[in-house]
């Protein structure tokens, strides 16, 4: 398994969808930790876990800058069976992403 901590590997304050839009955004989350660290696990058949919790919390434009363009770029078919979530500060959360993830 490979995990991701959030608050810890990105930041506490998890910013909009784009680099353009600031710091922390979506985009940078995407292209500098969750699709490198998601191409290892699924080229290793690894879990990728991605535990969300102690942010401030995820504006819904980040979760598309990051899963949502993950599931844009693989399938969500596949994006699903390769990621795992952890987040005991807001469970409804997890769904909220993989309703994302769905999308595509």
């Amino acid at each position: 398994m490979i995990k991701i901590i959030i608050a810890k590997d990105f930041t506490k304050t998890p910013g909009a969808r784009d680099r353009s839009d600031g710091d922390y955004s979506g985009q940078e989350f995407f292209e500098d930790i969750l699709e490198p660290n998601y191409v290892l696990a699924k080229k290793d058949k690894f879990k990728l876990h991605i535990d969300l919790d102690n942010t401030w919390g995820y504006a819904s434009s980040f979760i598309s800058g990051s899963f949502g363009r993950l599931s844009k770029k693989y399938s969500s078919k596949e994006v699903l069976s390769v990621l795992e979530f952890k987040s005991n500060d807001q469970p409804d959360l997890i769904n909220k992403i993989i309703k994302q993830i769905k999308l595509g």
